[in-house]
């Protein structure tokens, strides 16, 4: 089952849940505009989010995808360097790589052995397989012209699983204080009486 999200609610459960999981601040802000680039193009970025966060590789600059995605974005490293890497959620790549093209002015495909994305700026093209989001996968990114690229309208909500949703949201709620009898006592909440 789904349910209809908007951009923002999506990006703020991402950040909180990327959070919750142990990303440094930086990166639960990079993997909350990740997810909404994806959601906001019909992309499931929140189940990417999900195994990513599942794998417990955070912050792993070898594996985790919003890792490498910030080196891409840096300069550090070039996608084409990134080739023949086993990667946590590649589908997590993809914001990063288009803009890495669209500010480089350069083609790309990114692959992974179910599926490939052609990358050109803003526009890509998902193979004729659809997109499929692994958990897990060798990546390759392929500097070479793309073919039969769409511009991908951009929407204002996202359609996450209820599943999901839950998940990232177990995740979120690791960030939130545990109540004590004091704050209670102190005016969090109803205290000793609820006069609702």
């Amino acid at each position: 089952m789904t349910a209809l999200w908007s951009l923002n609610e999506i990006e703020a459960l991402a950040r909180k849940a990327a959070r919750g999981a142990g990303f440094e601040w930086g990166l639960t802000e990079e993997a909350g505009q990740a997810v909404r680039w994806l959601e906001a193009r019909g992309l499931p970025g929140a189940k990417a989010l999900e195994f990513a966060l599942n794998a417990g590789v955070l912050g792993d600059a070898s594996r985790c995808a919003i890792s490498l995605g910030c080196a891409i974005c840096d300069g550090a490293v070039t996608p084409v360097s990134l080739s023949s890497r086993d990667v946590i959620a590649p589908l997590l790549l993809l914001p990063f790589a288009s803009w890495w093209s669209e500010q480089h002015k350069q083609s790309l495909t990114l692959s992974w052995p179910d599926g490939a994305i052609d990358i050109e700026g803003a526009c890509f093209a998902i193979g004729p397989a659809g997109v499929t989001v692994p958990p897990r996968a060798d990546i390759a990114f392929i500097d070479r012209k793309a073919r039969g690229l769409t511009q991908v309208n951009v929407g204002f909500r996202a359609q996450v699983d209820c599943e999901t949703y839950v998940a990232l949201s177990a995740f979120a709620q690791r960030t939130y204080a545990p109540s004590t009898e004091a704050s209670r006592l102190s005016g969090a909440g109803a205290g000793l009486s609820d006069n609702d």
